[in-house]
């Protein structure tokens, strides 16, 4: 027993390995499909905050994708936001922003995850 606990057994050592991978996998799917897409969307609420009192709606609009351009452009957003330059399907659809970006697990061993993500925010109409 004491063996075991001293890390001296080999399926010890092994098990120990497999929870650590299994701990780092989980937490790397939670940060990919949970706090990555909170992020860019409060970065996008953020910049929404920003131009919420210009009227009307079109210059709005407009105001909001000079700032989009300048933040996305800066060093203070997020990797996903940066990344989303490179994905179509970016921009208004009527008056709802719309971010796409793509996302990846890539762990020694087991197949990489892959998915794509797409983040609405809609345009206020109040001032």
């Amino acid at each position: 027993m004491s063996d075991m606990l001293s890390g001296k057994s080999g399926l010890f050592t092994f098990l120990l390995i497999v929870l650590v991978m299994i701990v780092s996998i989980t937490i790397k799917y939670v940060n990919m499909v949970t706090l990555t897409p909170a992020k860019v969307s409060s970065e996008l609420e953020e910049v929404f905050s920003r131009v919420d009192n210009v009227s009307p709606l079109s210059l709005r609009k407009a105001e909001f994708l000079m700032e989009w351009s300048r933040f996305r452009d800066s060093d203070e957003c997020s990797d996903a936001v940066s990344a989303s330059r490179m994905y179509s399907g970016n921009g208004f659809e009527g008056d709802v922003y719309i971010v796409s970006y793509a996302d990846s697990i890539e762990f020694p061993g087991f197949p990489t995850i892959h998915r794509q993500f797409r983040i609405e925010k809609p345009m206020r109409h109040g001032n």
